[in-house]
């Protein structure tokens, strides 16, 4: 299953660790093929990551927060995910 998929599932904390577990196997893959064709660094990775930080990572999350209006106030597991989730492209 894709993480789009897993995304579009996160309802609970169970949900929510699926998907965390599916976005760190993401980044593990992305890595394992780096080593095998290392991609220009003028484009994402193999896998569409952008930030390869935690900084990166963060500052994603954080503007990715500040800037979408699919975030709302009411805190939800299905946010937490979508919060990490836009930390791998979002820039």
């Amino acid at each position: 299953m894709d993480l789009n998929e897993l995304l579009d599932k996160v309802v609970s904390k169970e949900t929510f660790l699926e998907f965390v577990k599916a976005l760190k196997e993401d980044k593990i893959d992305e890595e394992e093929k780096h080593k095998i064709s290392p991609p220009s660094p003028y484009c994402s990775g193999a896998n569409g990551w952008e930030n390869n930080s935690i900084p990166h990572f963060l500052d994603s999350v954080e503007a990715f927060g500040e800037d979408s209006h699919h975030i709302t106030e009411e805190p939800s597991w299905r946010n937490f995910a979508l919060l990490l989730y836009a930390g791998k492209f979002y820039e």
